[in-house]
């Protein structure tokens, strides 16, 4: 049995490549990462949403969020107007072109998955499935809000 430190290295080894192998088939795809996508999950059913609330929605920093709408704004996935009662305040909306690209960036990361699903047996699937379901309730996280998790509602 591994030890503790290396069974932490391996988990965090395989966020960061899960991460990265999907930010990469993403752009790919679509052209937007992952950042931006998870943006377009938290605008995909609102009709506008404060740019501070996505960034709290996201557990992000501000001024990253505003970098993504920067970029999203320049190739017309996003509207940013100013908060008519707060001028401070940016209100976003997913535009049409915006929404499109979500549900095509959404069949990416499905095919993504079930690829990488394919590389595993059925038995190591399911012990997969129900040892991230394990984790996921030691975290406290219930299973309808796995989408939501990974920015994917």
């Amino acid at each position: 049995m591994k030890d503790q430190k290396s069974e932490f290295s391996s988990l965090l080894h395989l966020t960061y490549v899960l991460q990265h192998l999907s930010d990469r088939n993403l752009l790919a795809a679509t052209g937007v990462g992952l950042s931006q996508v998870r943006i377009m999950s938290v605008l995909s059913d609102t009709i506008a949403q404060p740019q501070n609330k996505i960034a709290l929605d996201l557990q992000q920093t501000e001024a990253n969020v505003s970098r993504q709408m920067q970029v999203m704004k320049k190739v017309s996935l996003v509207s940013v107007t100013k908060n008519k009662k707060d001028g401070r305040q940016r209100d976003v909306v997913l535009t049409a072109k915006g929404a499109r690209q979500y549900k095509i960036a959404l069949k990416a990361l499905a095919a993504q998955q079930k690829g990488l699903l394919k590389l595993l047996e059925k038995k190591e699937v399911e012990a997969f499935e129900r040892a991230s379901g394990n984790l996921l309730s030691a975290l406290n996280i219930k299973a309808q809000s796995r989408r939501e998790l990974l920015g994917l509602r």
